[in-house]
């Protein structure tokens, strides 16, 4: 029976992979009454909506596909993302997907000029403004920014309450290089990574992600990319554990079974 989740240590269980982390940063940020961010658990599986995503993370049993598939419709998700294995027990077609990665040790990296976003901002800290221009300035078909009220009041949200963390580097006074990462009790996921072309190759992305590897002082250290970026994050350390899928729900029929394909 899938249920609303009311407590922190319903999700406890689900701090495994990289949507577990995800989902649980979001809960410790937005808590559970809120509309704008609602969680639900189910047997073995954790559901996120936000903004017409849903994040599914732990295992799905066969005997719960149905409901799980019903659920989904009822709450009018657009898009569900989730870890392969799952997308197939729901029977679920898939268009999208990228290697879930984890840290094996070090990030090789060098002495930079690093900052780090604050709920309380001075000019020596990551400016969120400055991290969304250089996230949009490196924008790609598969990499998209959403729009700067969304991505501003989110992650200023989730700063202030200590789930996320967000660093970047600096030349000549400008930002060059930036990353985010997801906490939660035993992990840290990274995202919204970016450098411009003209310090690639420089460590100054990776010197950010080490300095956020280390601010975290998690037990994991998780990403998800795209397939073309295995081998660079290989070179930093990481090495891939598994494949998360994006799947559209616009056209899901409760009992109407879809062939599950691969991207």
């Amino acid at each position: 029976m899938i249920r609303a989740v009311s407590h922190m240590t319903e999700l406890e269980a689900f701090d495994c992979d990289a949507l577990g982390c995800s989902v649980i940063s979001s809960a410790a940020a937005y808590g559970f009454r809120t509309a704008a961010v609602r969680f639900w658990c189910g047997n073995g599986f954790a559901i996120r909506l936000q903004d017409g995503t849903a994040v599914l993370c732990g295992t799905v049993d066969a005997d719960d596909r149905e409901e799980l598939r019903e659920f989904l419709s009822c709450i009018r998700a657009d898009t569900l993302l989730c870890r392969e294995e799952n997308a197939c027990r729901l029977h679920f077609s898939f268009t999208n997907s990228s290697l879930e990665m984890e840290l094996q040790g070090d990030i090789p990296a060098q002495e930079k000029d690093l900052c780090f976003a604050s709920s309380n901002q001075t000019d020596h800290d990551l400016c969120l403004s400055d991290m969304y221009r250089l996230l949009a300035a490196c924008a790609l078909p598969d990499f998209s920014v959403p729009p700067f009220e969304s991505f501003y009041l989110d992650m200023s949200h989730r700063i202030r309450h200590r789930a996320v963390l967000a660093a970047g580097a600096q030349k000549n006074h400008a930002l060059c290089a930036c990353a985010a990462a997801d906490l939660s009790p035993k992990q840290a996921l990274l995202f919204s990574g970016a450098a411009l072309p003209a310090v690639r190759g420089s460590k100054m992305f990776s010197s950010v992600l080490s300095a956020l590897t280390e601010k975290a002082g998690k037990q994991r250290t998780l990403l998800l990319c795209g397939k073309y970026l295995r081998k660079h994050y290989e070179q930093m350390g990481f090495s891939v554990c598994g494949r998360v899928v994006q799947t559209p729900l616009t056209n899901l029929v409760f009992g109407k079974k879809v062939s599950s394909g691969k991207s």
